[in-house]
């Protein structure tokens, strides 16, 4: 089988760089996905699609108070899709040329790696999780005003990044991971946390460590191997000659872990790849089971020009994979997110660079590229 997408450039002018709180959601209503990219401390965007060649870039907010996590989510449940992103939300306008309303609900919060939404106590509604190493990690119940602050409840203590939501110990609650723990929520409504280890990530190299390389991989929790007990799927994020691995939860408790490879860069074999800031696990040829997709940054840059990745899940249980290249142009990816934008029922695939390399495709410039997924190619 062979992969095949189409990348379009649909943006190589953005200001400045640092952008990420990357989603994909429909904003409009109009039944397909819109994607949405911000900076730093800055501008959120969001982005429609009218042909894969031809996309509008909108407003959506000021003043983010995030570093790198967002996510979508209907805060006030009036049915349109608003933004959380850092110590704040963006409320649906409902119109194209209007940006969102920004509203904060927690003044001291900012500098997020890491957010995520799930219901982590229970009672059907969903929490807002944040991490990042400047503050801890904590989730916060939306008030039932949700212009109000929230209630914040801490977990534990944050690193750069590696959060991720899912059922460790199959008792039907929710517990988290971050990174080389994860926290088993002990009374399921999120006010106890027990820390179990996971087992160690990969450690910077010795020419890069600057302090946001340590204990940083992006995460996801899933049953990679169809028996019953979800394990976990990382990368790591933030290192030149990463690796990609899952962690097997052999007892179904999260109290034994066995550690098996999926890429593992050998430097004898190969040139050394940048860093994997990006993460997507699901079902990428159609097959039922998990497959794995990253792409290497241009602001932790390897030794050749970034490339896109899929993993082949071969033997569905995580046991044997193929890699396949599906895009080599060099145009690196940061904070990829993955969803059928064109309709036709395939994954395709929006990213863009934390940084922008001087010597990319682009002459150094800020881009957005969409990889349109033309579906699988099965000839011999």
């Amino acid at each position: 089988m062979r992969f095949r997408f189409k990348h379009h450039v649909i943006d190589a002018d953005l200001p400045g760089n640092m952008y990420a709180q990357t989603a994909l959601a429909d904003l409009d209503n109009d039944g397909r996905l819109e994607y949405i990219v911000g900076q730093r401390c800055g501008d959120i965007f969001w982005y429609k699609m009218y042909t894969p060649e031809r996309w509008t870039r909108h407003l959506l907010g000021v003043d983010s108070p995030s570093d790198v996590g967002g996510a979508p989510l209907d805060v006030d449940r009036d049915g349109y899709m608003d933004f959380v992103t850092g110590g704040a939300w963006y409320r649906n306008s409902r119109k194209a040329d209007t940006p969102f309303t920004r509203i904060v609900f927690d003044p001291h919060l900012n500098s997020v790696h890491d957010l995520a939404v799930a219901d982590i106590d229970g009672d059907g509604h969903p929490e807002v999780l944040t991490m990042s190493d400047q503050n801890n990690l904590r989730w916060y119940k939306i008030a039932d005003d949700p212009t109000q602050p929230w209630v914040r409840h801490d977990v534990g203590p944050g690193v750069h990044a590696g959060l991720s939501v899912g059922d460790l110990n199959g008792d039907g609650h929710l517990d988290i991971v971050r990174t080389n723990v994860w926290f088993e929520n002990l009374k399921g409504d999120g006010t106890a946390w027990q820390v179990r280890p996971i087992g160690p990530n990969t450690p910077p190299p010795a020419d890069f460590q600057p302090y946001f390389a340590f204990d940083a991989t992006i995460s996801f929790v899933c049953d990679m191997n169809g028996d019953g007990k979800n394990d976990i799927v990382f990368v790591d994020a933030e290192i030149p000659g990463g690796k990609v691995w899952w962690m097997e939860n052999v007892d179904g408790l999260g109290r034994a872990w066995q550690r098996h490879e999926v890429y593992n860069w050998d430097p004898a074999r190969e040139p050394r790849r940048g860093a994997y800031h990006s993460l997507y696990v699901g079902d990428l040829d159609g097959d039922g089971d998990w497959d794995i997709l990253s792409c290497e940054m241009e602001g932790v840059p390897g030794e050749e020009a970034p490339r896109y990745y899929i993993w082949e899940n071969l033997d569905g249980k995580g046991g044997q994979w193929r890699e396949h290249v599906i895009l080599d142009v060099n145009l690196g990816g940061h904070a990829a997110v993955v969803g059928d934008v064109t309709g036709n029922g395939l994954p395709d695939v929006i990213a863009k660079p934390w940084i922008p390399r001087p010597d990319n495709a682009l002459g150094g410039k800020m881009f957005v590229v969409f990889l349109e997924n033309l579906g699988p190619d099965d000839s011999p």
